[in-house]
């Protein structure tokens, strides 16, 4: 077929095969400027030539075979294959199949669009699909008769006569509103074009203009505003650089004209590809569906959300195989909903997952959705048995991708970090499965989004994964979205067991608690976390509660607690606070590494770093060294030497050896300096003690002094 930018015009065919005259040709582009149409429509409309000779000249311009639907009866049995949907909306109209070629003939008005041709390969579920060009009123004429249940036909629309005055226009005027009525060609739709553009906005205008459209043209929003004072549009599209007030432009038009199509645009292929609009509307979709999805796990009291970690991982999958943004929002939908039925008929416990898809998609079968989506889920855990080399329907991609998916998310926690060997076997069976259970696309792509995912889990920025509880989702998603957002890793849960069991098994960097009620509600939340083995004080815990109950609770920070924020100030707050933490802790990092490099000396403060943290860092790096630790408080010094990490001298005024370092350990205000020595400058040794002993006997100590209050 030829492409539309070289394709002759119908006006050039029609005269050159001798179909229909010059002047005719002339009265029918002033009947289309008046009333709009197709010059086709206009010249059968008039009996200018007749069914059969227009559909000659269309085959000859599209390059494609054409059909008189006027003179066909086509049986309900092939109308069915085509949904009456999809055929009003795209203006098209089946009219033959051949059940041994697997063949669908289908005529419509532009047969080299891919897109109609992809749809319609999509609908009739594995028909071969051929299309057939067919004048623009036949058409019409047999979709409403055999779609909309019209009694109809072809001649009944051409038995209408126009009066010539009413298409005799000599300069260029409306025809008056009585002789308008008379014609049934629906008005001509109307669109607005700011743009500032020199090249490309005259030519979307011209493009516009082609299907059909009046358009109306400026370069300012200010000037649109004056513009649309006086006329209605249909549409108004806004390039992003036109001078003027285009908000205020947009507010009027939601104002006088509610209907009215509106377009804020960066560019030409934005505005035809309208990538930036269904991605948002997608992103919305996918929050909507994580939330939803939440909520229904936390009502079943479900340990974790199953099928928002199927949806989320699902949208990855199809990012990675760089689906269009249409498809990925439908498999997406798809994955978040695919095991929907565990909340409906809530099966026994331990019911095998394929059966709750199966029931999903009776489920959703029965509520009238979509059908793509139900032939998704019923394609899921399919044996391929090596079909699908030369095409690949959505409903078979999708479901595949769903039970690569869905497996996966059944074998792995998502919340913790997937081990090295772990992933190698998991990716040797899924291409063990490659042509079976799995298309090759997807495995290789899955491989890959996972494999990114752990190379990126072994590079991440240290101390900056979260641990969130709360029991109220509506409050977790924006806080867990932001932290997000700020680069932090975030693992959230949303019952107490899930969160302590996690707990448990891994430590995180951090943990925010976000808890609703009074000082006695969050307080003996506290005291449960602690007697299920939670240690508060092991890692900076920040306690998130209402504004309204945040003084009565300055008492748990004694409990170990970094700090207590209000739920509802602005998150800023939280996230400084989380910074300062991330940005102490890669301070203490970047000390122990200093001290613990064997050719630079190093000094710090006591504060950052006591005397614990610099024997546990010294001793395992098996350093020669000398340290000298200075209390601030008072004049006392500490001199220790250690001979390949262990403590083999020590003098603090009249202290020697263990007890030197002993009393060192009480003192958190002060300095420290690390120099490397050599064995010959090595004191005789005043200490025999190993390094583990003499801290956990300083520890104890310094405990007892506590009790006794000696320490504060």
């Amino acid at each position: 077929m030829n492409d539309s930018s070289q394709r002759t015009r119908l006006d050039e065919i029609l005269v050159h095969e001798g179909l229909i005259s010059e002047e005719q040709i002339k009265e029918a582009l002033t009947r289309q400027k008046a009333h709009g149409g197709k010059l086709g429509s206009q010249l059968l409309y008039h009996r200018a030539i007749d069914e059969a000779g227009l559909v000659r000249a269309l085959a000859i311009q599209f390059d494609c075979e054409g059909v008189v639907l006027s003179g066909l009866e086509i049986p309900e049995v092939v109308t069915r294959l085509i949904p009456s949907k999809v055929a009003i909306a795209r203006k098209v109209m089946p009219f033959d199949y051949d059940p041994e070629c697997n063949l669908l003939k289908v005529a419509c008005e532009t047969p080299t669009d891919q897109s109609l041709i992809n749809e319609l390969n999509f609908v009739a579920r594995g028909k071969e699909i051929k299309l057939y060009v067919a004048a623009e009123l036949a058409l019409n004429t047999a979709i409403s008769q055999y779609y909309m249940g019209q009694k109809v036909n072809l001649e009944d629309r051409l038995l209408l006569d126009i009066p010539d005055d009413a298409t005799e226009l000599t300069d260029g005027s409306a025809t008056s509103p009585d002789n308008q009525a008379e014609f049934s060609a629906p008005a001509q739709p109307t669109v607005l074009l700011v743009t500032d553009e020199e090249y490309s906005g005259p030519l979307v205008a011209s493009l516009l203009e082609r299907d059909g459209f009046q358009v109306c043209t400026t370069d300012s929003a200010d000037e649109a505003i004056g513009i649309i004072a006086n006329r209605t549009f249909n549409a108004v599209l806004i390039k992003d650089t036109v001078p003027g007030d285009y908000i205020d432009l947009i507010d009027r038009l939601r104002k006088s004209s509610p209907g009215t199509s509106i377009r804020y645009y960066e560019s030409a292929s934005s505005l035809i590809l309208d990538q930036d609009a269904l991605v948002s509307e997608g992103d919305l979709l996918s929050r909507n569906m994580e939330l939803f999805t939440s909520l229904l796990a936390l009502k079943s009291g479900e340990a974790d959300n199953h099928s928002g970690a199927v949806g989320s991982y699902v949208d990855k999958l199809c990012r990675q195989m760089h689906l269009p943004d249409k498809e990925r929002l439908i498999i997406s939908n798809a994955a978040y909903l695919h095991d929907l039925s565990r909340h409906y008929y809530q099966p026994e416990e331990g019911t095998d997952q394929r059966s709750w898809i199966g029931l999903t998609a009776r489920l959703l079968s029965s509520l009238q959705y979509p059908p793509v989506v139900v032939e998704m889920l019923r394609s899921m855990y399919k044996d391929l048995k090596g079909k699908y080399t030369k095409r690949l329907p959505v409903e078979i991609m999708g479901g595949n991708i769903l039970t690569i998916v869905d497996l996966y998310c059944e074998t792995v926690d998502p919340s913790d970090k997937l081990p090295l060997d772990k992933f190698d076997a998991i990716k040797k069976k899924c291409r063990d499965l490659a042509g079976r259970l799995f298309l090759p696309e997807v495995v290789e792509a899955f491989v890959a989004m996972i494999q990114n995912e752990v190379l990126h889990a072994q590079t991440i920025e240290k101390h900056g994964q979260i641990m969130l509880y709360t029991d109220n989702p509506s409050i977790l998603y924006p806080i867990e979205r932001r932290l997000q957002n700020e680069g932090f890793r975030t693992v959230s849960q949303l019952s107490r067991q899930s969160f302590v069991e996690l707990c448990r098994r891994s430590e995180p960097d951090m943990m925010v608690l976000i808890l609703k009620g009074d000082s006695s509600v969050v307080g003996l939340f506290v005291n449960d976390l602690e007697s299920e083995g939670v240690d508060l004080a092991r890692v900076p815990v920040f306690l998130m509660v209402e504004s309204a109950h945040a003084s009565e609770m300055t008492a748990l920070l004694d409990r170990g607690l970094e700090d207590i924020i209000p739920i509802d100030v602005n998150l800023d707050m939280l996230v400084s606070k989380l910074r300062k933490v991330q940005t102490r802790a890669k301070l203490l990092d970047s000390q122990l590494m200093s001290v613990t490099q064997p050719t630079a000396g190093s000094h710090g403060r006591l504060a950052d770093m006591n005397v614990v943290d610099l024997l546990q860092a010294l001793g395992p790096s098996r350093r020669t060294v000398k340290i000298t630790i200075t209390a601030s408080s008072e004049d006392k010094r500490l001199i220790m030497y250690l001979d390949q990490g262990a403590v083999t001298y020590a003098e603090l005024d009249e202290l020697s050896g263990a007890p030197a370092v002993h009393e060192a350990i009480t003192w958190s205000e002060g300095s420290w300096s690390v120099e490397p020595v050599s064995p010959d400058e090595l004191p005789e040794p005043n200490n025999h003690i190993p390094n583990d002993a003499i801290l956990m006997e300083g520890c104890r100590l310094m405990d007892e002094r506590v009790r006794q209050g000696q320490l504060l």
